[in-house]
């Protein structure tokens, strides 16, 4: 039976392919400090060719991870036997954020924020790279 959560040390036995990363950009930085703080093996080789070339490759290895997030959608053939298994301890989170503009905002702003601030809140555990300087609010 798979185990029900991991902890990021435990992933250090797989390559973790998150394709597509380009260096020296947020993303870039968001992986390289996960990399270094927990010991992982973060993979950026080649290009995104899309969500069903990543599940394939990810069905057809033993040794292959990938991270996405919770709320993310996937949708693979039942017989890729993949699951999804969360993170925790701590939970890894990419820190967004939302910039407001004090005159003539877009009328859509409110239900975005509102959507937003419904979202289950994250665990008090989380991990964040160091320029997420805040806690969400």
């Amino acid at each position: 039976m798979p185990p029900r959560t991991l902890t990021p040390p435990q992933l250090r036995r797989h390559r973790i392919w998150v394709p597509g990363i380009a260096p020296r950009t947020e993303w870039g930085e968001f992986y390289d400090q996960l990399a270094t703080e927990f010991d992982l093996r973060i993979d950026a080789t080649g290009p995104h060719f899309g969500d069903e070339v990543l599940l394939e490759t990810l069905a057809d290895s033993a040794d292959v991870a990938t991270l996405v997030g919770a709320r993310d959608r996937y949708i693979w053939p039942t017989n890729y036997d993949l699951r999804r298994i969360p993170i925790v301890n701590p939970t890894l989170a990419y820190p967004l954020s939302l910039i407001l503009r004090t005159a003539n905002p877009h009328p859509s702003l409110a239900a975005i924020i509102k959507h937003f601030g419904n979202l289950t809140p994250l665990p008090e555990t989380v991990w964040r790279p160091s320029w997420a300087t805040s806690a969400p609010h």
